[in-house]
């Protein structure tokens, strides 16, 4: 065999995509050897097989209407996503490319098939952000684009929230995932200047940290930050490679589908916190506001008592003074009360409209709320 027919059944045998040809009858035609990666089948196990007997029951449907046309229209250009049986009886999602070949006698359809795990961890971050979960639960897919598993990587993506370090990651101790308010080197070194930090091995890292990687069998890492709308401190992507493995670097497209989609799990995350408090807090006193009252009103069940408090006096005070100083006002009368209340209790601000006394009196009782009315005179207050 010359040099080009040996390259050329090289270029099919060992590539990574695995490639089958789908005859005229839908049996599997041919198989080279990287079906077994991705499915768990020797070649020659899926020869002869329907290609029905490998898809997915929700995908046949569509599987076979893209085939229904191959005679007339061809291939549709594109890729698409299939669910394929694993020879464990597992599905696993697939991208998929196709052409039309030929032995010389009949048309075949070759596909070309590599897991689907970049377009499914976007697929999933998208779906849990809309599902509103939390930010932990909307990241753990993006560990995914790395391949980890198959390339023998860690992978750890931390950030700040809430006061403490968050962290989702492939195996890895928070020690090493850069989730502490003092990670060491690299991580500090990244979470300060913003630029990425690529290092040979664990060697630079402080002790604990590096015999922790030694037992890992971790060699290289590399860290990036990515920003977070809602928080001066960065989030931080850390790729471990093995002992003796190719260097993440290698795994830059991973990195930036990473950081692009951590920066918008952030950004919507911080956006929604906003439009909840904004829906529920009074934007002058920072109290919360009356939607808030009867939400935690309706969720008490045990009933309770609500003083509503009134301000005589409060006209003159913006006539005579303006509303900077009534709003200065409202705000300290505000913080007097939050100060003296209990911890379990809620002071809240409402505007309640004629009449709307009577007719709350009305909905409070019927939940078992009792009210007391108070007035409240501004006579000690500072205002200007």
């Amino acid at each position: 065999m010359d040099r080009s027919a040996v390259l050329y059944a090289s270029l099919v045998e060992d590539a990574y995509e695995a490639i089958a040809t789908i005859g005229p009858d839908l049996t599997i035609s041919y198989a080279n050897d990287a079906v077994a990666s991705l499915l768990g089948y020797r070649s020659d196990e899926v020869l002869g097989r329907e290609v029905t007997d490998l898809v997915h029951p929700d995908d046949i449907e569509r599987a076979l209407l893209g085939l229904s046309g191959l005679d007339t229209w061809g291939m549709a250009k594109g890729t698409t996503s299939f669910r394929l049986r694993h020879r464990d009886g597992t599905w696993r999602a697939v991208d998929m490319t196709g052409s039309p070949v030929t032995d010389g006698v009949d048309q075949h359809l070759a596909v070309y098939c590599r897991p689907a795990t970049y377009q499914r961890a976007v697929d999933t971050v998208m779906t849990r952000l809309l599902d509103g979960e939390p930010r932990t639960r909307a990241i753990a897919p993006l560990l995914e684009v790395f391949d980890w598993a198959e390339n023998d990587m860690h992978v750890a993506i931390s950030w700040f929230a809430a006061g403490a370090h968050e962290f989702v990651t492939t195996g890895l101790p928070r020690e090493l995932s850069g989730a502490e308010p003092d990670p060491g080197h690299p991580w500090a070194t990244v979470r300060s200047h913003g630029i990425g930090v690529h290092e040979p091995g664990p060697e630079s890292l402080e002790p604990q940290r590096r015999t922790l990687a030694t037992e890992l069998g971790r060699g290289a890492l590399w860290v990036e930050s990515a920003p977070d709308a809602g928080s001066p401190t960065p989030a931080l992507i850390t790729v471990w490679s093995r002992v003796d493995g190719p260097p993440p670097k290698g795994h830059a497209f991973g990195m930036t589908t990473a950081q692009t989609h951590i920066e918008l799990i952030l950004r919507w995350s911080h956006q929604a916190a906003l439009l909840e408090a904004a829906a529920h807090t009074d934007s002058l006193t920072g109290l919360p506001n009356r939607r808030s009252l009867f939400e935690r009103i309706d969720e008490d069940h045990q009933g309770g008592a609500l003083l509503f408090c009134d301000l005589d006096r409060f006209k003159p005070v913006n006539d005579e003074h303006g509303h900077h100083v009534g709003d200065e006002v409202l705000r300290q009368v505000a913080n007097r009360l939050a100060a003296t209340v209990r911890a379990g209790d809620v002071v809240a601000r409402t505007v309640l409209e004629q009449d709307a006394h009577r007719r709350l009196g009305q909905v409070l009782g019927d939940r078992g709320v009792e009210i007391v009315a108070v007035v409240v005179e501004p006579v000690a207050l500072q205002v200007g």
